[in-house]
């Protein structure tokens, strides 16, 4: 699944010298999405039965196709992803087709159990390309990990940006993914550039999307984009795309016979956009007095106009200089922190090339001390334990790098995400870290395996350590303890019906988790034998649609005699760690955490706030910051609490009476999903960009440190 990564100057390069290829001829494929099984399977089961496998007649234009060669099925496959056998499901619908099916994933299959290990067993990697009559056909996963919402994966780009370096640039390109990339459910434009900068290097000719349930053809930033419709309810049916003597037509014919052509144009010979190459490159650190200019160079084509915007804001036009284009921003209008500058090229038909680039610029609140880039996305947080960083990653891999400047020491290879953050015995000497592999691993400081457990399904929570036990639990619900010594099995749990997410937290001889089965449970510690079982106030409802809103996608806390849970619909839910009677139901809260002292919790709201609350619920305080939907919860670390927002503004909050710190925006334009750790110097943050970032806390010099 990764891949080296390639700079846009060797990539330009390398389009140069690309020999021709002929117009791709006689190529047939269908196009299914959205089939939500196993909700109305059987109008699925219908649907599919009538997809064609000999030439089609596309009355629109009046000509008869090929044979179907294939199926693009562009995700949302499962209602409510692939356990409980719904993945096996949705494959026995495919059963009796004659044509190979590609499938690909929607955020139904992600949010609540990730399908990626199911289409990595099927085609080997959740990004995957494979080529049929001279074009290529690039599987593209932009739905996130245990999340609903969709994301450009830096895992993904790797991997393209080297599957590209094999691709001609007269090589036609289609591209088959869940989400529009002109959807607002991405973090920002920045999100969604990173994928599209990287397309517009190769003769992408079209896009074929989901997610809508409609069908209909539009043009994203100059890709045409075709999306395909559903399987059930009244107007459903399947698109059909057909490469014709050098020409693309693309429609969808309705399971009661009608048929909507929806696109038709020439199979273009090689990209249209303009290949740019920006200096500073993303990513870049400046220093307060650093000029903020950018280089923009292009292939030569003819430029009509030339622009740049900063944050989607502030915006003004690029001047010719040196051999280029220039962009200079005053720096009086630019404030410490991170942002995203986007440069535009026009040519004369009005087709607009573009390049986004992220920046930190130092002199606020945090500085940059040093910058990792890793191989895939972040969700999940460091963990810092001596000299040391350990950090995973979604392409499977977890670095250890050194505090003080982030070279690496060494890094540990497995066959999945690492989707959060390792756990470390008492004296450090193990750490201990879930994969989606389903491997529970243990490594001693330097990185050697201690041992390796199998669970025996997906693990994307973080392992518990507590009790002389390491405690996790897997997407198949079970949670089970283990020696964290020798990784022997002491118990395993099976009371769940759904998969666990996140760790669960210990007290007073009870382990608590939320699972998406709706319930928030308590097990006895020793023996994993089950003390109690409740909905959560969000999820305590009727139907099918109550697991939506389970108390999983964060963490529970313990509070004295009580235990904290935030569900999905938002809601917090207090339990008696004794015998599970509700005794708190507050809206509006997205995450909880235990607070230091272990008689309160800090609570993260979804309308811009932090609270302190005390074992009972009630309010010591509450502060005002930038915070979001994302279920992060604030951390509590040496007398300060942490919070990051969903987009990345990273506030420092006194502990003690909730004063502000200080206050940062510290991510570019992408969904800030792990807290950060902090160690009483320097504060370290992990995002979707697959950079890890040490930062200098600038604000903290002006404030006497409080007392743990």
């Amino acid at each position: 699944m990764r891949g080296a990564g390639i700079s846009f100057p060797l990539l330009c390069a390398s389009l140069l010298c690309c020999a021709s290829m002929a117009a791709p001829q006689g190529l047939t494929f269908l196009h299914v999405s959205d089939l939500h099984v196993p909700h109305a399977i059987a109008e699925t089961r219908e649907t599919i039965a009538t997809l064609p496998s000999t030439p089609v007649e596309l009355p629109e234009w009046g000509i008869t196709t090929s044979a179907p060669a294939f199926v693009l099925s562009t995700g949302d496959l499962n209602e409510f992803g692939g356990g409980r056998g719904w993945w096996q499901q949705y494959l026995d619908l495919w059963s009796g087709t004659p044509i190979p099916v590609y499938h690909q994933l929607g955020n139904h299959d992600n949010t609540w159990r990730c399908g990626r290990p199911f289409v990595r067993e099927r085609h080997g990697a959740p990004f995957y390309a494979f080529e049929h009559s001279g074009v290529k056909f690039v599987g593209w996963d932009t739905a996130t990990p245990q999340d609903p919402r969709p994301s450009i994966g830096e895992e993904g780009i790797r991997w393209l940006a080297a599957e590209f370096e094999r691709t001609p640039l007269e090589q036609p390109v289609i591209v088959f993914l869940h989400h529009s990339l002109d959807g607002r459910e991405f973090a920002g434009p920045y999100d969604r550039s990173r994928l599209l900068d990287l397309l517009r290097t190769r003769n992408v000719i079209l896009m074929l999307v989901g997610h809508g349930h409609g069908i209909r053809t539009w043009q994203v930033e100059g890709f045409d984009t075709v999306m395909g419709g559903s399987t059930y309810g009244d107007r459903r049916g399947y698109g059909i795309v057909s490469i014709s003597d050098g020409v693309l037509r693309a429609g969808y014919r309705y399971v009661n016979g009608e048929f909507a052509g929806l696109l038709e144009k020439p199979v273009p010979q090689r990209s249209p956009f303009m290949q740019m190459t920006v200096e500073p490159a993303d990513g870049a650190v400046l220093a307060p007095t650093d000029a903020l200019r950018w280089s923009v160079t292009t292939d030569g084509a003819p430029v009509e106009e030339a622009r740049w915007s900063l944050d989607g804001d502030l915006s003004g036009e690029l001047r010719l200089g040196g051999d280029g284009w220039l962009a200079d921003l005053d720096p009086a209008a630019v404030e410490p922190g991170a942002h995203t500058l986007r440069l535009e090229m026009s040519d004369a038909d009005g087709l607009v090339s573009s390049r986004t680039v992220g920046f930190f610029r130092n002199g606020g609140a945090f500085d940059v001390a040093w910058r990792r880039h890793l191989g895939g996305s972040c969700q999940g947080g460091p963990l810092v334990q001596g000299d040391r960083l350990f950090v995973g990653d979604n392409s499977g891999a977890l670095s250890i790098l050194s505090v003080s400047d982030g070279s690496l020491l060494g890094s540990v290879q497995t066959g999945g995400e690492i989707r959060s953050a390792p756990a470390s015995t008492a004296d450090g000497a193990v750490i201990i870290f879930g994969s989606a592999d389903g491997l529970l691993r243990a490594i001693d400081a330097p990185g050697t395996q201690c041992w390796e457990f199998d669970t025996g399904s997906a693990i994307y929570g973080a392992p518990l350590i507590a009790d002389g036990r390491a405690y996790v639990g897997n997407a198949e619900g079970e949670l089970l303890a283990l020696d964290p010594a020798t990784g022997g099995l002491l118990w395993r749990a099976t009371d769940a019906e759904y998969s666990f997410e996140q760790p669960p937290a210990a007290g007073r001889g009870v382990l608590f988790a939320g699972s998406w089965d709706r319930h928030a449970y308590a097990f006895d510690a020793a023996t994993g034998a089950l003390r109690w079982r409740r909905p959560s106030a969000g999820s305590d409802r009727e139907g099918f649609v109550a697991w939506y809103y389970s108390p999983a996608d964060c963490p529970p806390a313990v509070a004295g005699d009580n235990v904290f849970f935030a569900d999905r619909a938002y809601r917090l839910t207090a339990f008696s760690a004794s015998i599970g009677e509700r005794i708190l139901d507050e809206e509006k809260c997205v995450a909880v955490a235990a607070a230091a002292d272990g008689a309160s919790v800090h609570v993260r709201h979804t309308d811009g706030r932090v609270s302190r609350r005390s074992s009972d619920g009630s309010i010591i305080w509450s502060a005002e910051v930038p915070t979001g939907a994302v279920a992060a919860p604030p951390i509590e670390a040496l007398g300060i609490v942490w919070v990051i927002s969903d987009r990345g503004t990273l506030s420092a909050l006194n502990a003690g009476e909730g004063s502000l710190l200080g206050q940062q925006r510290v991510t570019a334009d992408l969904f800030a999903f792990a807290p950060p750790a902090f160690d009483g110097e320097r504060v370290y943050v992990a995002d979707m960009s697959g950079r890890v970032t040490c930062f200098i806390v600038n604000c903290l010099r002006q404030h006497r440190q409080p007392e743990q």
